[in-house]
């Protein structure tokens, strides 16, 4: 158990400059459904993209597959081989601590969308749970929740075109900046002439 004299707050921002248009996602994100927040996440790569996504988890609405999805991707697992007590004010660093502190702060607690194989899957699952049994109890110093060793419930996520990274321009635009995955090109005519340039390629044509 995680203790501080704030039982409410969240783990300290880190002090680490955000760029331009990680201030943009993030103010867009604010205003977004959670559906957008998942499939960001989703989109995100290695620890390149660790301080949005330490923003994520440090908003009250954060729904609960995207903690899930955080924690899965820090290899709880391996941080079982070598346990070490948790900072009460853990960084972007250590996206494994934030999600267990901020679980104890009570954070996460809501639980609208579905956390798939893309988040959590479903032998990473079993391994950790494998590693929590063979591990015993006083040899951790900190207590992962039941339910995010069964990540079970909610909807898939959906989005509508209009929210879509991969076909709205501007939207598009932001997350390629950002290194986020999205399509090579942008949404458009010019996106629509690679398709069709590679479907000529693969059934004969243009190979002359």
């Amino acid at each position: 158990m995680i203790t501080s004299n704030n039982k409410n707050a969240p783990p300290r921002a880190n002090r680490t400059k955000v760029s331009e248009s990680e201030v943009k996602l993030r103010r867009l994100l604010r205003d977004a459904p959670q559906d957008l927040w998942l499939d960001t996440i989703r989109r995100t790569r290695s620890d390149a993209h660790n301080d949005l996504i330490y923003w994520m988890l440090n908003q009250p609405e954060c729904d609960f597959a995207i903690a899930a999805h955080a924690f899965y991707r820090a290899n709880p697992a391996l941080q079982l081989e070598n346990p070490k007590p948790l900072s009460v004010r853990p960084g972007s660093d250590n996206l494994f601590a934030v999600v267990l502190v901020n679980w104890d702060t009570g954070f996460f607690r809501g639980h609208t969308l579905k956390v798939e194989p893309v988040d959590a899957h479903p032998r990473v699952v079993a391994r950790l749970n494998e590693k929590i049994s063979l591990t015993p109890r006083s040899e951790l110093p900190y207590t992962i929740p039941h339910k995010l060793l069964h990540p079970e419930g909610g909807e898939p996520a959906h989005l509508s075109p209009q929210l879509s990274p991969d076909e709205v321009p501007y939207l598009w635009a932001l997350y390629a900046d950002l290194g986020l995955r999205v399509p090579d090109t942008a949404p458009g005519i010019q996106r629509k002439v690679g398709k069709a340039k590679g479907l000529w390629k693969r059934v004969g044509f243009g190979s002359r």
